[in-house]
This record gives structure tokens, sequence and C-alpha cells, in this order.
């Protein structure tokens, strides 16, 4: 039998109906939902500190829980990569063009090492996968301090010009730059003194040769069981509502504007294909809904808050803005050469 002209048009338009109707219902499923492409035997994470380094144990304790929970069976191993502040591990996988068995960790010094060494910036040349760990971080000074507040820091701060020493790990690191956000928020000149590390840094301070500090709760709270220390601020939007920190105002709160803290995440090399990318966005949802993750940030005082892969450019392309503004406020941006 023939079909009329009317019936068929009837069928097209059902048929083009119909094709809409599924393309559009892909549109709007999650991309951790979309066709994934699980990476064949081991994967390796790259992290650009030493064993031990915060970075180190974070991803260590992430590819553990993956594991042995089986959200992904490929083996992880997480190798250390260490030099030229993390461009040794981040040069490694740029020059894994499309590889689905590598991925790196994102952390600060992937965004701050261009800009200090005049390089051009690397975040932008990777494949973002996801940001899915934040953490606050809190100013500290000695017990014996007259200093109760941010307040009282500023208004001595005042009267020492460039007086009151600040210890930090090195020339433009998280603790260099709070205490550049500290003197444009209060206009006063503060006395940086850059250690070789974090712990040369710790060991100053507990030995009074410096009287502030910039640290992560997890490293501060020992501290002031012990009566070493003192924290007078936490730079976050709020306050933590855990009993040892939630008495601790924000520096906000203080009347001063400096929030600042770190973050931390995966990307891959550049052209990772887009099913490679959804599975990891898929392992990493269902990561941070374990009890053994949650459990693992609620212990070091940290944040869970994932940033998918569909906002993760954007995501980062903000941080390295906002880094590069307070690296220029501190005559530590350089310009980056031409290529």
């Amino acid at each position: 039998m023939t079909a009329t002209r009317a019936e068929t048009y009837s069928c097209l338009r059902r048929t083009a109906l119909f094709a809409l109707g599924a393309t559009l219902a892909l549109a709007a499923v999650p991309g951790a939902l979309r066709a994934q492409t699980a990476p064949t035997g081991p994967i390796e994470i790259t992290t650009g500190t030493s064993p031990g380094g915060t970075p180190d144990v974070l991803m260590r304790r992430a590819a553990k829980i993956l594991n042995e929970q089986k959200i992904i069976t490929n083996p992880l191993l997480v190798q250390n990569r260490t030099g030229g502040s993390w461009m040794v591990a981040a040069n490694f996988v740029l020059s894994k063009k499309g590889d689905k068995n590598v991925v790196l960790c994102i952390a600060q010094p992937i965004l701050t090492t261009p800009i200090t060494q005049g390089l051009p910036t690397v975040y932008d040349q990777l494949t973002p996968i996801s940001m899915f760990i934040q953490g606050d971080l809190v100013l500290v000074v000695q017990p014996s301090s007259p200093v109760k507040n941010l307040k009282e820091l500023v208004a001595l701060a005042a009267q020492r010009e460039r007086g009151v020493k600040v210890a930090g790990a090195q020339s433009g690191s998280t603790d260099h730059m709070v205490a550049g956000l500290l003197e444009k928020a209060g206009n006063i000149k503060l006395n940086y003194v850059p250690f070789d590390g974090g712990g040369a840094a710790q060991a100053a301070f507990l030995g009074g040769n410096v009287e502030l500090m910039t640290l992560t709760p997890s490293e501060a709270l020992p501290l002031v069981e012990s009566d070493k220390a003192r924290i007078i601020a936490i730079l976050s939007d709020t306050r933590r509502t855990e009993p040892a920190l939630k008495d601790i105002p924000t520096a906000r709160e203080q009347g001063y504007d400096v929030v600042w803290g770190q973050s931390w995440g995966l990307a891959g090399p550049p052209d990772l294909d887009a099913g490679t990318v959804a599975f990891w966005d898929d392992a990493i949802a269902k990561l941070v809904a374990t009890p053994e993750w949650q459990a693992s940030i609620k212990d070091n005082f940290l944040r869970s808050e994932v940033v998918p892969a569909a906002e993760a450019k954007a995501h980062l392309a903000k941080l390295h803005q906002e880094h590069l503004a307070v690296l220029r406020d501190l005559g530590l941006a350089k310009a980056t050469p031409v290529q």
C-alpha cells in the first residue's frame, strides 16, 4: 500500500519530534552520566610535592578510597615528580597529550609558579577534570603576644612599620600572599621573612623568632592545645562550625576583607577525550559521597565542594586572576615571555 503525502509528512514529523526530544534529554543529563571511557591498565596520579606533603597525602587518600570502594578498578598510583615548584610534574603531564592513564594533582603552584617565574600559564593547557578539596587558613600569634584580634594586630603594625615579623615558606607562597592581603586591607607594612619550607617557618615561629604565621586549622589547633600559639582570625567567608573553631571570627567579621584559602583537584593532559573526563567526573562525585572520604575531610578540617569538569575551566581561570592580582601587588609577577 502506498502512503499518502499527509501520512508521510505525519510520520516524518513524529520522527523529527522524537529525535529532538532525545537530543534535549541527552543535553539535560549530567556529565557524569554521559558516555564514559574507562582507561585500561594502571593510572598515574602525578603530584609535584614530596611524599608527606598535603597534596600527596590527599591524593593517596583519594586513590585508596577509589580503589577500595571499587569506584575505579584500575590501580591508582600516586607518583611524586618534584622540582621546579611543580613544573617538573606539570611538564610531565603536558607531554602526555591525550594519554588516558595519567592525571595531575592541581595545587596552588600550578597557578603561581608561571606568574612568579615569567613562564607561560599551565592551567589552561591542561584538560580540567575537577577541583574537589578546599582548605581554610588561620592567622596565629605567639601565646604571649598582646595581640588578641586583627584590629590589635593592625594597630601594632601601624606603630612598628615592618616591625611585625611574619614567617612563611618562601617568596610568593600562600603565607606571602596572605601577608600581602593583610597589608592591603589594613594599610600596614609587615616584615615577611621567607624560610626554606613550611617546617622551617613553623620552627622559627615556635622559637619565638617571628610573631605571626598563617597555618591550616589542622596545623594550628595542636599548637593552640599545647599553648604554643593563639588563633586570631580565620580567613574564610563564614565561621567554621566545628567546636574547636566555631568561636574564631573571620577577618571580615573583624572589618578586614581578607578571604584566602587553598584548593586541590585533578586535571588531565592536553586533548584528553570527553569520555575519560566523564569517567573521572563520575568517580569524583562518588568519592566525595563515601563515609570514608567525608570522615577524612572532617578530621583534617577541610571541605570537599565539587567543581565538576564543566565548570572547572572557568573556576581555574578565576583562581589564576586572583593569584595574579595579589602577586602583582607584591611586585612578584613577572611578564610572560613571548612564545
